[in-house]
């Protein structure tokens, strides 16, 4: 009845998943404006990302004394875009500070992944001693 066809309309009225990660043709990753009132100052919009993005890199920014300000805003729930706010001082601009964060962030997880498959594999090891060793051989 009256519930079903209210749960097809809820169901009908959301958003394809992969709106939320893969770019429409007309569409870029980032895009960047400079702040017409404050000196090296600018925003960026960077399309398909969420507050995992936006606070990764604005932690990295944080990090950078030559980064005076460092912030963002999702504008809506429904879409998955990040409004990054950067000011700097006059030693760089708001665009290098965001690639060496980005730089950074992507050394920081590539560290973080090398270790989770260290540990891995040396669990593996152990497991597999621990398996092949004559003491465990009769259970």
């Amino acid at each position: 009845g009256r519930a079903a066809s209210r749960l097809r309309t809820m169901i009908n009225n959301r958003l394809d998943p992969s709106a939320h990660y893969l770019l429409d043709d007309d569409e870029k990753k980032i895009e960047y404006k400079e702040d017409e009132k404050q000196t090296s100052c600018g925003v960026f919009t960077v399309n398909k990302e969420d507050h995992t993005f936006g606070n990764v890199t604005r932690i990295h920014l944080l990090m950078d004394k030559r980064v005076l300000f460092a912030g963002y805003r999702i504008p809506h729930p429904l879409y998955a875009i990040v409004k990054m706010k950067i000011r700097t001082t006059t030693e760089t601009t708001p665009c290098k500070a965001m690639e060496d964060a980005l730089t950074n962030a992507s050394n920081e997880l590539q560290h973080i992944a090398d270790k989770f498959n260290e540990a891995l594999r040396k669990y593996d090891n152990e497991k597999a001693a621990v398996a092949g060793s004559s003491e465990y051989a009769d259970l």
